[in-house]
């Protein structure tokens, strides 16, 4: 992955306040929202991915809240967390790549840049 900043993280953090703003009339807090949900499904993150996510973002708990009602460490959460959003973040890189956001010059590793094109 390049060295960008994390869009699923900055997406995660605001969930809630763009899923007000859209009750608004604000039109990008709903077209970020429906990306956002085809990002979740073309991720295919684990059911256990999915439901870290879900407790802590969707539901408010703290990591150590999501953790035992997961029967987990929190580091697992953590964990799940910092794996999901890698998986959400490649496929807002892909959808760059191909609106040509994203060029080759952007990327610090040749296997990464690799991966990318094939």
């Amino acid at each position: 992955m390049s060295k960008r900043k994390s869009t699923a993280k900055a997406i995660l953090s605001n969930l809630h306040a763009l899923r007000e703003r859209r009750y608004v009339g604000d039109l990008d807090a709903s077209d970020t929202l429906i990306d956002f949900e085809r990002a979740l499904t073309l991720a295919k993150l684990t059911k256990r991915q999915s439901e870290a996510i879900r407790l802590v973002y969707d539901v408010g708990l703290t990591q150590k809240q999501a953790a035992a009602e997961m029967g987990v460490g929190q580091e697992v959460v953590n964990e799940h967390l910092r794996k999901a959003t890698e998986e959400l973040d490649e496929v807002y890189e892909y959808w760059a790549w191909l609106d040509g956001e994203l060029t080759p010059e952007m990327f610090t590793d040749d296997e990464i840049y690799s991966e990318v094109v094939a």
